[in-house]
């Protein structure tokens, strides 16, 4: 199999999406990756040919465009997979028919309000999805999203939950005694402001918890942002944050994940407390809500610090009983999110698009235009 990766920009799960892919992909075929220069240099230690651009306006997208036409011209590929909404944009304008009918387009969140011109959204956005092979996203409400509003036929949409690799070992127990509650925040802070959500909530419980303390899992040195946010809310002491502390000794450190409604929550942060068996409290909100679905040992609470210090005090209450529950449920979580599963699904995905009739989607766009008229 020979497979093309056109990617877009994007954050911490965009990226990890992305390696964990031509990673795999790697090992069962030749693998070619067009990219923006800081996706690129993350992919480039894999082995695989990669050519990167600086992502900069118009610029990125004719220099994305002529790169992808000549590698489609030059090397020929079975399939292409466009990652992340604007490369599903670029590939999709870009090819011909036969080619976008050899795509997989992923996306990881929805297109939120001022992404995208409105109009392009509107009418040319779902024009260009429907021409795709198959698109994959990770949970069900971002596929009804593909559904609904874009118009991609539901038999074409493949909902692949990430792989996520637990921290902790097997049944592991919160240390008997510890005072509290330490909360994790395991997303990334540069991704989103939903950390204000978390020390807010913070704010809030030190009133009535003398030993509440929030964790921030970051990569690098945390934005003067937080600093300064934190110490307008009076909290700034206790925080903490850990650049380079083992995954196992954060999650063992912690009483229990906050997930606020935010870009990454998903796919990762929420799921990585799943599998560890960490209590967790979540914005009830589309991705996130989907995901605790299958899981009695979460807490979705409304949006913003009011619901998450509800979600908190109600794990602290119960601290003991939370934790045995989330550990208890721990072999479903790895099993829902098992890397060997999504890299299958994704391989076995890559394998029916490279048997569709090249004339698939030549008739389903005569057919959209037929019913346009």
């Amino acid at each position: 199999m020979k497979l093309l990766v056109l990617a877009s920009a994007g954050g911490d799960a965009h990226r990890r999406t992305l390696t964990a892919l031509v990673e795999n992909a790697s090992l069962h075929g030749d693998v070619r990756v067009l990219a923006p220069d800081a996706e690129g240099g993350l992919l480039r230690p894999i082995g695989v040919p990669v050519e990167s651009w600086n992502p900069a306006g118009l610029f990125n997208v004719l220099r994305s465009v002529g790169a992808l036409q000549r590698a489609v011209e030059h090397h020929a590929p079975d399939v292409i997979h466009a990652v992340g909404w604007t490369a599903a944009a670029v590939a999709l304008g870009a090819l011909t028919p036969a080619h976008a009918a050899q795509t997989v387009v992923t996306v990881l969140d929805p297109i939120r309000d001022g992404d995208v011109p409105k109009q392009f959204v509107e009418k040319r956005l779902p024009e260009l999805l429907r021409r795709a092979g198959y698109a994959t996203c990770a949970y069900r409400t971002l596929a009804t999203d593909l559904m609904e509003r874009f118009g991609i036929a539901p038999e074409r949409i493949e909902v692949i939950p990430p792989g996520v690799v637990p921290q902790l070992p097997p049944a592991s127990t919160r240390p008997h005694g510890r005072d509290g509650p330490i909360v994790g925040y395991l997303s990334p802070i540069d991704a989103d402001s939903a950390w204000e959500s978390a020390v807010d909530a913070l704010a809030v419980l030190a009133n009535t918890r003398a030993a509440a303390q929030l964790w921030f899992a970051t990569e690098g040195a945390p934005h003067n942002a937080v600093h300064a946010f934190a110490r307008a809310r009076g909290v700034h002491e206790r925080m903490r944050y850990f650049d380079h502390l083992p995954p196992a000794e954060f999650a063992r450190g912690i009483d229990v994940a906050v997930v606020p409604r935010g870009r990454d929550g998903l796919p990762y942060a929420l799921p990585q407390a799943l599998v560890d068996g960490v209590p967790v409290v979540a914005t009830n909100d589309d991705g996130l809500a989907d995901t605790l679905a299958p899981f009695s040992t979460g807490w979705l609470v409304p949006d913003g610090a009011d619901g998450l210090v509800a979600g908190v005090e109600a794990v602290w209450a119960r601290i003991g009983a939370a934790w045995a529950g989330a550990q208890a449920q721990r072999l479903a979580a790895i099993a829902a999110f098992d890397p060997a599963r999504a890299a299958d699904h994704m391989l076995g995905l890559y394998a029916r698009v490279a048997r569709l009739p090249a004339d698939e989607e030549v008739k389903s766009s005569q057919a959209d235009a037929k019913d346009a008229g």
